[in-house]
Parts: structure tokens; sequence; C-alpha cells
């Protein structure tokens, strides 16, 4: 199996710094899977409706929205901070949140909606430990499979990913080291402002 493009740069956050805390399972919370399914069935059903291979502005920022649903932006952009997160105002990290998460979402439109186009998710297991689980599908495409594992937590009734594993490698994992090794010798000043450019020519990419 080769690595996907799908959580790319900069998707999720760090290594897990523990599991999130959190009482019993309520009786009205889907397992895993069915969370997962349930989300996918709706992105799916908003891609049908699309004319052609084409995806009209509305429904490209209404498909985003569905998507991207499923993951816990905050506890991403926390993990993906560190130790950097204390140190941080309460206007940085709204800051920070809300130009992570939209990093995020532009990076993996495409490769999520080729994924519902050329292949069937298959979820194949879950384990579930109290509020925290871990999925493990597959995703057969026309030219590879990709392998990947959601590491989810309970949010009331629901569940939020906040890791995705993509053929062994966690995403996590990876931008905390990336974010840590910047931090080492630049300012947090200069990595926002880093990151800002990189949202605004995203967003130019995909008006």
């Amino acid at each position: 199996m080769t690595r996907s493009g799908l959580l790319a740069a900069g998707v999720l956050a760090a290594l897990a710094v523990g599991w999130p805390a959190g009482a019993s399972t309520p009786a009205a919370r889907p397992s895993p899977i069915e969370f997962l399914q349930a989300n996918d069935a709706r992105a799916k059903a908003l891609l049908a409706s699309a004319p052609g291979d084409s995806l009209p502005a509305a429904l490209r920022d209404t498909l985003k929205r569905e998507i991207n649903r499923a993951f816990d932006f905050e506890m991403l952009s926390k993990l993906a901070l560190g130790d950097c997160w204390a140190q941080r105002t309460p206007a940085e990290r709204a800051h920070f949140v809300a130009t992570f998460s939209a990093i995020i979402q532009e990076q993996n439109f495409d490769s999520f909606v080729r994924y519902y186009r050329e292949g069937q998710i298959t979820y194949q297991r879950q384990s579930v430990s109290g509020d925290t689980a871990r999925v493990v599908a597959v995703v057969p495409l026309k030219r590879e499979q990709i392998e990947i594992e959601y590491a989810l937590h309970a949010a009331g009734d629901t569940w939020k990913v906040y890791d995705l594993v993509v053929d062994g490698v966690s995403t996590a994992e990876g931008n905390r080291r990336r974010y840590a090794r910047y931090l080492e010798k630049n300012s947090y000043e200069q990595l926002i402002a880093q990151l800002d450019k990189q949202l605004a020519r995203l967003r130019e990419s995909h008006p």
C-alpha cells in the first residue's frame, strides 16, 4: 500500500497527549463506525447532487462543511502546538484554530472528494475504550489501496476525529514535530504569518 495524499502537509496535529477523559457512553451515541458511515453518507448525497463532475461554489462550500464536521479542530489545533499552546493568549488561540482548521479543510477537500467518487470506504473494525475509540478503514482506489486508522473521542452524543493514521503514519505526530522544529528557530509570530500566507494561497487556488 502507498501513502495517500489525504492529509498532506498539515492535517491533524500532534501525537496524542493522553486520551480525553470522560464518563460512560450515552445510550444515544452511535458506534464510532456508525458515526463515520453517517457522515460519509451525507457527504456522498451532496456530491451526487452535483451537475456532472463540476462543483458549484455553493455546493463545494456545503460539502466541505459536511466533510469536516467530523473533526475536532480545537483539539487538533491544541495538539499541533504542543507545549506552545499553553503560552498563547485566548485571542492567539482563536486565531490559530481558525487558520489551522481552514488550512486542513482546504488541503483535504480534493482528496476526500476523490475517495468518495473513486472508492468505497470500508470500515473494517473498531475498538472502544470508554470515551475514546479507534476505527480501521480501507479505501480501494483505482491505482492504490489506502488504510486509514481514525482516532476519535466522545463529544456529547457523538464522536469527533482528532487524528488519522494513514498507512501506519500518524498525521498528528507529523504536524507536531514540524511545528516544534520550526519554533526552535523562529518566533510564534513568524509561524502565524507563514500559516496565514499558506491559507491565502490555498484559497486563491480554490476560489
